[in-house]
């Protein structure tokens, strides 16, 4: 314990104790006689004033006696652990009531003065005092109820999502490579921690953070097509990538304003990017017959209308972005979003796991806001992304060696 908070000590003797180096009361417990006649006359402190507080540092070694109890204690006779040991419970308490009006806490009971003294005892002895058994704790409520990450973690089907999202520099410029999605989305991340603060992105809520991270990428963030961007058909951005340039396709945006959500403090478990299909236009052609491939951040805010106090909207920055629009009075993601305009969701991911409707995998294709495109165009099972894999590796061993394929 601080020394400045033990009561019986004035703040004069508190601060010149601790400007001899003597800043917690423990340190006063090894003190000989001899090393408190030189602090008395170093500091100008009677040397029966350090002995008081001695004895009240060794009756402070007792579990739940604080400064208060123990300087009752020391005025009733009681000035070590050793004298406590030999006391009365009953007679003991009977004298701390004298002092009541010196207890600003609670009063101990027969059975806190039993414990004490029982504590002192086994100090004197050497040994370790018999700790009360506690009575078992029911365990807590979570904060959100039966609806936490292990519900909406598992509440789809998990499933490896494999997508053609980048290409390789140099001779191989044009050749693009898969990528699991779940890298793009970045956590713990220096830069984006910077823009955060910067940008004051992090509110008091949850749902505030949401809607002031669509807001800022809304009105930063610049579309552009992979082609402008890239030179390539499809070239998915990493979030350090995106705020620093500017400018990006649909996904960038997407997996950048998850980014900061998480970042922001927001749980993995309430952040989401979908990639599915959306109509060309949901005000002007809403059409089901085609439908043209986007992604965009969902985001599972606390909706005190929802039974369940939770449920997914959409945070999006470019196709039908409504950052004007507060969280709570957002139209639900299950609903088609604005305007019932998100008609399909092919598949969703985080940093942590990504979802689809099935095992499957997306290496070829692209999900693009310029481009009109189906599921089935992007979508192929796993073992045709294998078997692909497999001849692409196999054909770069065979041209490494100058070996032929019949």
């Amino acid at each position: 314990m601080n020394i400045k908070d033990v009561e019986a000590i004035s703040k004069k003797y508190a601060n010149l104790l601790i400007k001899e180096g003597y800043s917690q009361i423990e340190d006063l417990l090894n003190l000989t006689k001899s090393q408190m006649s030189k602090l008395a006359k170093k500091t100008g402190i009677p040397i029966k004033m350090i002995d008081t507080f001695q004895e009240l540092a060794d009756l402070m070694r007792i579990d739940g006696i604080g400064d208060e109890i123990a300087n009752v204690l020391n005025k009733i006779g009681i000035d070590s652990v050793k004298e406590f040991a030999q006391r009365n419970a009953k007679n003991t308490l009977e004298r701390i009531k004298e002092f009541k009006k010196e207890l600003a806490g609670k009063m101990p009971t027969l059975n806190d003065l039993n414990d004490w003294i029982q504590q002192a005892t086994a100090l004197t002895l050497g040994t370790t005092p018999k700790k009360k058994k506690s009575a078992k704790k029911k365990p807590s409520k979570k904060p959100e109820g039966d609806y936490g990450p292990d519900y909406w973690n598992n509440k789809y089907p998990k499933a490896p999502i494999i997508y053609t999202a980048r290409a390789l520099r140099g001779k191989d410029y044009y050749k693009q490579i898969d990528t699991d999605v779940k890298s793009f989305i970045k956590n713990n991340d220096a830069i984006l921690y910077h823009v955060i603060d910067q940008a004051q992105l992090k509110k008091g809520t949850f749902n505030e953070t949401a809607l002031t991270v669509q807001d800022f990428v809304n009105g930063f963030f610049k579309y552009k097509y992979d082609e402008e961007t890239a030179d390539c058909p499809e070239f998915w951005q990493f979030p350090f990538e995106s705020i620093q340039s500017g400018i990006g396709d649909c996904e960038d945006g997407a997996i950048l304003i998850a980014s900061l959500l998480i970042n922001a403090g927001i749980p993995s478990y309430r952040v989401k990017v979908a990639g599915g299909g959306v109509l060309p236009d949901p005000i002007f052609a809403p059409s089901d017959t085609e439908l043209g491939g986007h992604a965009w951040c969902i985001y599972l805010a606390d909706r005190p209308d929802i039974k369940r106090g939770l449920e997914w909207v959409i945070l999006d920055w470019c196709y039908a972005p409504d950052p004007d629009v507060p969280i709570e009075e957002k139209p639900l993601a299950k609903n088609g979003g604005q305007q019932g305009g998100y008609k399909e969701t092919w598949f969703t991911f985080n940093d942590e796991y990504s979802w689809a409707i099935d095992l499957t995998q997306i290496p070829t294709g692209r999900i693009s806001n310029n481009r009109t495109t189906k599921k089935d165009e992007i979508m192929i099972k796993m073992d045709d992304l294998m078997r692909n894999f497999a001849k692409d590796q196999l054909a770069r061993v065979f041209e490494k060696y100058g070996l032929k394929i019949d």
